[in-house]
């Protein structure tokens, strides 16, 4: 991917995820945290850095948390099937550890490269690195909220990938919405993106620029000289 699309992700996943440094539940009961990231089976948590917060009652914020003090809160919290409706601020209170910022931002940077390795093994995304900076991000995208079997399900717009055609892949790229409204705006960034990614191919731009979230157009030509 280009490392424009590298260095914005967390900043562009930020307002459909949030940033919690502590373990929550998901809309579907589903351990997770960071910008969305899931930790779900219990193995998925305990080899992460998570350490003591600073708050009251605790004597040793900032220590490293030993593995079974991870599975222990893992399992307090994954054990409240009401906590999957309160979000992850219902949560804040009763976890003890937390990840850092920059042990988030690992986190972020290791699903983000598994799901980018999986995606240009699939057929229609094989020339991955070869697309506007805008489709990369689109597709990641994606992958970040489905999983990354998920964007190859998506026939119609694989194929427009697949072609270079964003612009179908924009028209057939909509995750279902229901029963979790939270999508809603990353669908709409999605297309974007790929609406970027259509004029970018048309107009032959810089194709390692991420113009989102600005809509991309060709700067005109001086004549004037």
């Amino acid at each position: 991917m280009y490392l424009s699309v590298k260095m914005r992700f967390r900043s562009f996943n930020e307002p459909f995820e949030g940033v919690v440094p502590w373990m929550y539940q998901d809309i579907k009961g589903l351990i997770t945290i960071g910008v969305g990231n899931l930790i779900d089976p219990i193995a998925a948590a305990t080899e992460l850095p998570f350490q003591w917060k600073n708050k009251p009652g605790l004597k040793t914020p900032g220590m490293p948390a030993s593995k079974p003090d991870i599975e222990a809160e893992w399992k307090k919290i994954k054990g409240d099937s009401t906590l999957a409706l309160k979000g992850h601020r219902a949560c804040e209170a009763l976890t003890n550890l937390e990840l850092s910022d920059e042990g988030i931002n690992a986190l972020i940077g290791k699903r983000l490269q598994q799901n980018e390795a999986y995606l240009v093994k699939q057929a229609p995304f094989k020339n991955f690195d070869q697309w506007p900076a805008d489709a990369q991000m689109a597709l990641l995208s994606m992958a970040w909220a489905m999983g990354p079997g998920g964007p190859p399900q998506f026939k119609t717009m694989a194929a427009g990938c697949a072609a270079l055609d964003f612009g179908k892949a924009a028209a057939n790229c909509r995750i279902d919405e229901t029963g979790n409204p939270g999508i809603v705006p990353r669908n709409k960034a999605n297309k974007l993106l790929f609406e970027n990614a259509a004029a970018v191919v048309a107009a032959t731009m810089d194709f390692s620029v991420l113009y989102y979230p600005s809509i991309a157009t060709k700067p005109a030509v001086d004549t004037a000289n």
